[in-house]
């Protein structure tokens, strides 16, 4: 299995970051995702899912929250948005200087693609989800 680890630096309170990351079912920082979004369950175990711009769906589930380590730890078991098989990433806050770090480390398994384009898609996508969650923080 490959692992990829992505680091942002986000200009917003690292404990404005912990609360809105830690809240799984809260999808108010992906655009258009409130108003289709599912959610099953509570805590960990429980799935979000996402309304996916090629059709379909993808089903995230929260596999553990570290309330201490400020990180949570999801799965995308089937359908991942990405050229992977198999997608577990941990999200974790922490601060920098007064600033957030959100700090991504996936385990993804490359499915018809290599190991640095599967690799490069889910930076992409990281890169994108950093500012979308940094846009929702500062409204």
């Amino acid at each position: 299995m490959a692992n990829i680890v992505v680091e942002k630096t986000l200009p917003v309170s690292p404990d404005a970051l912990w609360e809105l990351v830690k809240d799984f079912g809260n999808v108010r920082w992906i655009p258009g995702a409130s108003e289709t979004a599912q959610v099953e369950g509570d805590g960990p175990g429980m799935a979000r899912i996402l309304g996916n711009p090629e059709g379909g769906s993808i089903r995230e589930i929260l596999d553990s929250i570290d309330e201490e380590g400020r990180s949570i730890t999801y799965s995308i078991p089937e359908g991942v948005p990405f050229p992977v098989s198999r997608y577990c990433s941990t999200m974790t806050v922490s601060d920098d200087g007064g600033e957030a770090r959100l700090s991504w480390s996936c385990d993804f398994e490359p499915d018809g693609a290599s190991e640095a384009e599967a690799g490069g898609a889910i930076e992409g996508m990281y890169g994108v989800m950093a500012g979308w969650i940094q846009d929702c923080l500062k409204e």
